[in-house]
């Protein structure tokens, strides 16, 4: 029946057919052939109860800030809020893309939505100001990833609802490796384009100085609402979304005036569609995570991982390389989903801190962000500038070199993750 199960979830792939159809088809034929016709009774039930949890219904909320940000035009405020004020520098301009990436992550959760309303403002300017081209997209297409570390992270939201985990501390414990990973990116962007023939900015006034940051300062404030009301006990992780919603839509219709209330529709539509394709996931990967449950297949494989009498070290090398494998292929909420059944027994038995364990996943699931052939913002980054996915590539690799150190980093010092929640 193994065997079964995942030969149908290949060849369902393999077909077209989605990753959330095909894990619940994949997992619905094998339990019929196991249980007979009544299992068909439960199924939408046990796909509905998933979904129905307070906690995920912070992935909404994130989702809809999110593309009431970029279509408002929100982004190009906060470019240009740090581009007054360290623009001029040599090098300055990358430093405000990495900026941009963690102030625009700190108020998303979301990856490709911090790549594409940040890229496509800076990469452009970037190049227009001498920087080079492959190099740009690179940084860029890397430093977009952030949006799952730091948080809100909608991968930590789906990871707390999986491993029953609170949400906080998993947003807690990607902050340092965020601001970490933040940092070696930016020096290596300034070591690569230290050669580069850059149209130097004049230094701004303090007037625009001034301005801009007033400007900017909106946006700027809502990593610290949403992290000072988490932290201080004043809301939930989802309150906190719905707060970030309130924030963005007074923010776009009243401060920064981008779009309009009959845009709104619209917007709506399209963060719905990106939330049903989240949930949907959810939901079928549960039904072949019963399926695994019923077969026994985790309780077997760590059973087999124990009397191997693997290391913890040979473990977390494991894990990585099998994460990194499937985010070729896989996206991130389905690899989540279909390795959790198998990957937290072990983690619990082995005396992994499930919190590290988590920083771990989303690191490696930054790295699957820019590596083909499914890699997401590659195609974004792609498509801003009409490049070839190759040229695109290329630029990224050393920065996904520096991602793979921290990735190693992060995996085997534990503090960097979880020294901020006081846990050895």
């Amino acid at each position: 029946m193994t065997v079964l199960a995942i030969g149908t979830l290949i060849v369902l792939l393999l077909c077209g057919l989605p990753i959330a159809f095909a894990l619940g088809l994949a997992g619905l034929i094998t339990l019929y052939l196991m249980m007979g016709g009544e299992v068909l009774l439960a199924i939408p039930q046990m796909s509905f109860v998933s979904i129905d949890s307070f906690i995920l219904m912070a992935i909404p909320f994130f989702i809809l800030a999110a593309e009431i940000m970029v279509a408002g035009g929100v982004t190009k405020h906060l470019i240009h809020g740090f581009d007054v004020l360290i623009g001029h520098l040599k090098g300055g301009l990358a430093a405000v893309g990495v900026f941009a990436c963690m102030f625009f992550a700190a108020v998303s959760g979301s990856s490709s939505a911090t790549a594409v309303a940040v890229g496509s403002i800076i990469i452009p300017e970037m190049i227009k100001r001498g920087y080079n081209k492959k190099y740009t997209m690179g940084l860029i297409g890397v430093a977009g990833g952030l949006g799952i570390l730091i948080p809100p992270s909608i991968p930590l939201i789906v990871y707390g609802t999986v491993a029953e985990q609170s949400v906080g501390k998993l947003f807690m414990a990607g902050i340092l490796p965020g601001i970490v990973l933040s940092m070696s990116l930016l020096l290596m962007a300034l070591f690569l384009m230290r050669k580069d023939k850059l149209v130097r900015q004049e230094r701004a006034s303090w007037p625009e100085i001034k301005k801009g940051l007033q400007k900017a300062s909106w946006v700027m404030v809502l990593p610290v609402i949403i992290a000072g009301g988490i932290y201080g006990g004043i809301f939930t992780p989802t309150e906190a979304a719905a707060v970030s919603v309130a924030y963005a839509l007074f923010c776009a219709l009243f401060v920064y005036k981008g779009i309009r209330i009959r845009d709104l529709i619209d917007i709506l539509a399209e963060s719905a569609g990106k939330t049903s394709m989240i949930l949907l996931i959810i939901g079928g990967a549960t039904v072949f995570g019963y399926m695994l449950t019923i077969l026994h297949i985790p309780q077997n494989i760590t059973a087999a991982v124990l009397d191997s009498n693997v290391t913890k070290v040979v473990f977390l090398l494991i894990v990585n390389a099998t994460l990194l494998a499937l985010g070729c292929f896989i996206d991130i909420v389905s690899i989540l989903l279909l390795t959790s059944p198998i990957f937290i027994p072990i983690m619990y038995e082995m005396g992994i801190n499930p919190i590290h364990f988590a920083i771990i996943f989303v690191m490696n699931m930054e790295l699957a962000l820019i590596t083909p052939p499914l890699g997401m913002n590659l195609f974004i980054v792609s498509g801003i500038l009409k490049e070839p996915i190759q040229r695109v590539l290329w630029g990224t690799l050393p920065f996904a070199l520096v991602m793979l150190i921290n990735l190693l980093l992060v995996t085997y010092v534990p503090w960097l993750s979880i020294g901020i929640l006081g846990i050895k």
